[in-house]
């Protein structure tokens, strides 16, 4: 059984916060603590709690044979985050999260029907897929936000991917240059992210902002502007104590290095092939 979460975020501020370099630089007051926080994918990762310990909606996407083990490692790490509930576009990775957040699981959706086909006919247009963070900021939309607030989506444009260092089974399975490389061409299209961004500005149901400054998003989004400041003790920036340095090894019977195993066979066929 699912929550029905039809506009849920009436006439409320949502944060979609991705994983870039950038979520480290936000400006106190563009983020309020009583904000819907919206966190993507590997974001337990981060050394410090840069946007506070409360999740409202973790959206987690990204290669579903990984899943497993992103999760695992998200469960380790439930005394650092309150998690209320989470979401995915991708049914293999739905069926990943069940094994330890299957109560707090939330369907992906869209506004409507006629929104859905628009990015479908995009994706079909350019043959990649959005990037999670943009099939978050359609889960905020879906979800009747009046303002979504982008942080932390640098459509890897910068010289570092993340806050934080990939650890050896990462980089193993997602590349050893993971972690300066930039977006990866062959699953995602920067022109499709920014399509779907237009679409959403053009229908006028809710405002765009970006939390700090993006060359990127200048042209589709404004400045979010400061708001009232924050009393004594709601900043949401605090320090953290022993975050994981990679995945869990393990999830359930299943450990990584089978993973890492069939990846690098897969790897040497491919090379084989080439032959």
């Amino acid at each position: 059984m699912t929550r029905d979460t039809a506009g849920q975020l009436e006439g409320r501020t949502a944060v979609v916060a991705g994983n870039g370099a950038s979520i480290t630089e936000l400006e106190p007051g563009r983020i309020l603590a009583d904000d819907f926080i919206i966190r993507v994918n590997n974001f337990f990762f981060e050394p410090a709690f840069y946007l506070g310990q409360r999740v409202d909606l973790a959206f987690m996407a990204g290669d579903p044979r990984v899943a497993p083990f992103m999760f695992e490692t998200l469960y380790r790490c439930r005394q650092d985050y309150q998690i209320a509930g989470w979401s995915s576009h991708n049914p293999r990775v739905v069926r990943a999260g069940q094994r330890r957040f299957g109560a707090l699981y939330q369907p992906m959706q869209y506004r409507d029907d006629s929104l859905r086909s628009e990015v479908q006919r995009l994706i079909v247009k350019y043959q990649r897929q959005p990037t999670s963070g943009i099939y978050a900021v359609l889960m905020a939309h879906a979800l009747g936000a009046e303002k979504i607030i982008l942080a932390g989506l640098d459509f890897y444009t910068g010289a570092k991917r993340y806050p934080f260092e990939p650890g050896p089974h990462y980089r193993a399975l997602m590349g050893q240059d993971l972690g300066q490389r930039g977006l990866d061409h062959h699953l995602h299209d920067l022109a499709l992210d920014l399509d779907i961004l237009k679409i959403l500005q053009a229908r006028g149901q809710c405002q765009l902002l970006r939390a700090r400054e993006n060359p990127v998003l200048e042209d589709l989004t404004s400045l979010a502007p400061l708001r009232a400041p924050l009393r004594e003790g709601e900043a949401l920036q605090r320090p953290r104590r022993n975050p994981p340095v990679d995945w869990a090894s393990r999830s359930g019977i299943y450990p990584i290095s089978l993973l890492k195993f069939l990846r690098r066979g897969s790897s040497l066929m491919r090379q084989i092939k080439r032959f």
